[in-house]
């Protein structure tokens, strides 16, 4: 797969991915292709994405910021697999080949929705992505279910216990909904809410103030990767019972 939009967006990340990426069927959600100099018949970190969204788009403001937001969900789809992931980003806009002029992120909240492609095409696209790994399918998902949406953007902020704890009550909210039994360790949740709420163990970063900090607290503590560990375990087991039943526990 290769270019096919006028609108290209120049990534920087991990070149290993993009390589391997490039190299699959994968969907024109998000297609990364690049990675080779054909002057001189040689590999090289030229990397870049095209997307069916942007598609008869002539306004290069929206074009930056469907870029951006699908930056944002690639990036949360790989921390679910990877805490340390090398995050993707975008640093120069093409149309045409050309430059375009730099628009920042302005991080609206809100769903992609379908590109303006046939029904057929879409499912199409599903499979192609669902062929190279379970990120594509993740963000073909989070383009139009606000539980996937909002798993994938979680992620893709900031490692801290704020935002593990908002995601931890976000899946919960969303298992609710679906009545899913997410099967989570009592005690785990314990550990983990006992050092997200208490300043004593997670200092600034604790959802509470000073004064839980005078408490006596004996319930074992986590750290922020163990934390890391145990949300992310909420949201893959949410996911595969929502959306993946068929594949088991795998």
């Amino acid at each position: 797969m290769s270019k096919f939009s006028d609108w290209e967006f120049m990534l920087n990340g991990d070149s290993q991915e993009f390589r391997q990426r490039a190299s699959e069927i994968r969907s024109y959600y998000f297609n990364i292709y690049g990675g080779v100099d054909h002057w001189l018949d040689c590999p090289n970190d030229d990397f870049r994405m095209t997307t069916l969204f942007c598609e008869n788009e002539t306004d290069p403001d929206v074009v930056w910021q469907v870029g951006y937001e699908l930056i944002s969900l690639f990036n949360g789809a790989s921390i679910l697999f990877s805490k340390e992931y090398r995050k993707a980003s975008i640093f120069k806009l093409l149309y045409k080949e050309s430059p375009v002029d730099f628009v920042p992120n302005r991080g609206a909240a809100a769903l992609l929705g379908k590109p303006s492609v046939s029904p057929a095409r879409i499912s199409e696209e599903y499979k192609n992505g669902s062929k190279s790994c379970i990120k594509f399918p993740l963000m073909h998902l989070a383009t139009e279910n606000r539980d996937v949406y909002f798993i994938l953007k979680y992620l893709d902020m900031e490692s801290s216990w704020t935002t593990y704890y908002k995601l931890m009550e976000a899946i919960e909210t969303f298992a609710n909904e679906k009545n899913i039994d997410l099967d989570t360790s009592k005690k785990e949740r314990k550990s983990f809410t006992n050092t997200a709420n208490n300043f004593s163990l997670s200092g600034f970063d604790s959802r509470h103030g000073f004064k839980e900090a005078t408490k006596q607290n004996n319930t074992q503590s986590m750290s922020i990767d163990e934390g890391y560990g145990f949300v992310t375990s909420m949201a893959k087991a949410y996911l595969q019972k929502a959306y993946f039943p068929k594949q088991g526990n795998s």
